[in-house]
């Protein structure tokens, strides 16, 4: 078996890589700007953007592990046309979001997860919740420089997961099969409020650190005046507004049904990337 890995340097997808190398599956790891480790792993371009660079990423390969085109325009139909091409695709493991079926059109994966589930192959489609590597990546800069978090959630709990669970639900499905018409909601092994997070990374980093719940119109307002166009704030809006109602409370075994292995907590985490989380998140890591 040989995989396509699209979107393989970012969050989920060098994990991916990973979980699959670990596996001996041959593996294509696509991007935009292929950097990637691993000697035993062929790079190849691939841009949304440019549909001339699909078919070497293609050729060749029976299994894909599909990171939709989030920031392209004209989103809602890559993966279709993608799809298309795919023609010696067996199977595919999609990525998309808790709560897909419940989110707004302007919010793209629910069209994917219906354009995939209606492309002939054997899809698995996962719905992990927010990634603990939310943290260390999109929030760093404003727990770093402001020693906050502000967010509009409610002070609601959410069940935050792993990049490396996802990833190994993901290998698992490509490589095992028999999880064909799977729709996985992915947790961790419990729901956590933001305050909770960010004072554990507080202990972590060695730093006081705080969360401030933002009232919702305040968040888009702030979106707006940081030049986001309206598509963007109603998704970010919207995938709020699902936190606030509680949809990303739910906590499931799905890794561990997968897997044979408990989700893990956001403790393990934390301590994993201990030394990295000091070094980011200290006030003099902005110097």
């Amino acid at each position: 078996m040989k995989v396509l890995v699209v979107g393989a340097t970012g969050k989920t997808g060098g994990a991916v890589v990973d979980a699959l190398v670990t596996r001996g599956v041959l593996v294509r790891a696509a991007s935009r700007h292929p950097c990637l480790p691993h000697s035993e792993v062929e790079h190849v371009r691939m841009d949304w953007s440019d549909a001339s660079s699909w078919d070497a990423a293609l050729d060749g390969i029976d299994g894909l592990y599909l990171v939709g085109p989030y920031a392209e325009p004209d989103n809602a139909v890559l993966v279709r046309r993608l799809l298309a091409a795919a023609t010696g695709v067996k199977r595919v493991v999609h990525l998309s979001i808790i709560g897909a079926e419940l989110l707004p059109n302007a919010i793209p994966m629910g069209q994917w997860e219906r354009d995939i589930q209606g492309s002939g192959v054997e899809w698995t489609i996962l719905r992990p919740n927010w990634f603990y590597q939310n943290f260390e990546q999109d929030f760093a800069s404003s727990l770093r420089d402001q020693a906050t978090l502000e967010l509009p959630t409610g002070g609601a709990p959410i069940s935050f997961v792993d990049t490396l669970d996802i990833a190994e639900v993901a290998a698992t499905a490509l490589v095992e099969g028999g999880h064909g018409g799977g729709v996985y909601t992915l947790t961790g092994p419990e729901a956590m409020t933001c305050s909770d997070v960010v004072a554990e990374l507080g202990r972590v980093a060695g730093r006081e650190l705080s969360f401030i719940d933002l009232e919702p119109h305040e968040f888009a307002r702030r979106l707006i005046e940081n030049g986001l166009p309206a598509w963007a704030v109603e998704w970010q809006s919207a995938l709020f507004e699902l936190i606030r109602g509680g949809g990303n409370a739910p906590v499931t075994d799905t890794v561990k049904s997968v897997t044979g292995h408990s989700p893990r907590p956001f403790a393990t985490y934390a301590e994993r990337r201990a030394e990295h989380l000091r070094k980011q998140l200290s006030s003099s890591a902005r110097h």
